[in-house]
């Protein structure tokens, strides 16, 4: 008997010195709604038996993908999407406006041009 506990006391010594101290256990039981469950923990992870059966619900972070250093340079700067550019005009340069045109023919009392202006 007493090399029976000995040999046990031992492999208990080891398993605390690979792992440490062990995790104090978690269980619940009880009934919801008539229904009896019971939550218990297995390592990282909460196990959720119910009537409806077994559920897992892992408690450790997914693994993230690793996020790029520097992010690409925009495709489309000014916003302006467009399969082969056709059919945009070249922005205004700083401090024009595409209204400078039409604003000149009102301050001169004229009437706009066909088509507003441009």
């Amino acid at each position: 008997m007493k090399r029976t506990l000995q040999a046990r006391v031992e492999a208990n010594a080891l398993e605390l010195a690979r792992q440490g101290l062990p995790k104090a256990p978690f269980y619940l039981t009880g009934q919801a709604g008539g229904q009896p469950f019971s939550v218990h923990a297995e390592g990282e992870r909460v196990i959720l038996t119910s009537g409806d059966g077994r559920r897992e619900i892992d408690l450790l972070p997914p693994a993230t993908a690793s996020v790029p250093s520097s992010l690409p340079a925009p495709l489309v700067p000014q916003g302006i999407v467009s399969v082969d550019g056709e059919g945009f005009e070249d922005p205004p340069l700083p401090g024009a406006s595409p209204l400078d045109e039409a604003l000149e023919h009102l301050a001169d009392g004229d009437a706009l041009p066909e088509g507003g202006g441009s």
